[in-house]
């Protein structure tokens, strides 16, 4: 069997004290060893650090690293940043919010000796709600339409299911990828703060064959306080998906798919719900300024059209 060197896994931290217990634990009880943690403090407060240094002080074997950032990065800089810091071949990225499964390390090892030619590893994960419970799988209904088993991806494929579908993953935790693909991919856009990484997984599945891992081998939680939340509110949101959106629309592994521009709109109808609801609190601006992200997206028509066409599914929800 190829002996293969550990892989880092990057743990981004801004605050959520109560939350990151239950992420770091599930880093020491991985059933393999082969991993160094790198915990990437973006300037949290001080109770944050103080759970921190208590933690490491009670667990560190030698194979754990934190950095303090001295101010507030943002995640994605944050990320480019620790991902400069890690001394092995490979990361592995886990949000403070969630955990890792004990297997998580040996099944990314696993597909990295399956399938060598790959530099990224998307991984199917399970999704439980701000108190632990079950939610329905999020990420296991979209990775269904791409492969039912752990398969090999190639770009022709992968790149329009990224306008199919979405992000495919829609969080960061469980993605595995080599350090030499995040350079020839270029770094997370650090100017994002919500779909930095639909963006990168773009030009990351530009650059070659993606495994698509169907073990879940995390849970991802759903609660107020994430940071998508917030972008939504903000607007970056709607501004960043209209702009993956239409790259993806004019990608050359699109052109000859017909279905490109219902697919775009399906995306977008989103968008123009979310602009619709904000109205009774924040009037008719948002919604104004949001349509020409929308136009320049996926055309007001379509998307239009298609937000009506989901008007029974939502009235029911």
């Amino acid at each position: 069997m190829i002996s293969l060197e550990p892989i880092s896994i990057v743990l981004p931290v801004y605050g959520r004290p109560e939350l990151l217990p239950e992420a770091l634990n599930s880093v020491l009880q991985q059933e393999s060893s082969q991993w160094q943690l790198l915990i990437a403090d973006d300037g949290s407060d001080q109770q944050t650090q103080a759970l921190l240094q208590q933690w490491i002080n009670s667990h560190d074997n030698g194979r754990i690293d934190w950095v303090r950032r001295p101010r507030n990065l943002g995640l994605f800089a944050n990320l480019n940043q620790a991902l400069q810091d890690i001394d092995n071949k490979w990361a592995l990225l886990l949000c403070s919010d969630d955990y890792l499964y004990p297997t998580a390390i040996t099944t990314v090892q696993e597909c990295r000796r399956r399938w060598p030619e790959a530099g990224l590893i998307l991984s199917t994960f399970d999704s439980i709600n701000s108190d632990g419970s079950s939610r329905p799988p999020d990420s296991a209904l979209h990775h269904d339409q791409v492969s039912r088993s752990t398969a090999l991806i190639s770009p022709k494929r992968l790149v329009p299911k990224l306008l199919e579908l979405g992000s495919l993953n829609g969080n960061l935790t469980g993605m595995a990828f080599s350090r030499s693909l995040w350079q020839a991919s270029g770094a997370f856009r650090e100017d994002w703060r919500h779909a930095a990484d639909w963006e990168w997984l773009l030009r990351a599945a530009e650059q070659g064959p993606v495994v698509l891992n169907r073990i879940p081998m995390a849970s991802v939680r759903t609660h107020e306080a994430q940071l998508s939340n917030s972008n939504r509110r903000s607007g970056h949101e709607l501004l960043e998906v209209a702009e993956v959106v239409r790259r993806l629309r004019s990608h050359p592994l699109l052109t000859e798919e017909p279905r490109r521009h219902q697919w775009a709109a399906h995306v977008m109808q989103h968008q123009l719900w979310n602009l619709i609801k904000q109205i009774p609190r924040h009037g008719t601006g948002p919604l104004i300024e949001g349509l020409r992200s929308i136009r320049t997206s996926s055309g007001l028509r379509r998307t239009t059209m298609s937000l009506l066409k989901s008007a029974p599914t939502r009235l029911r929800k």
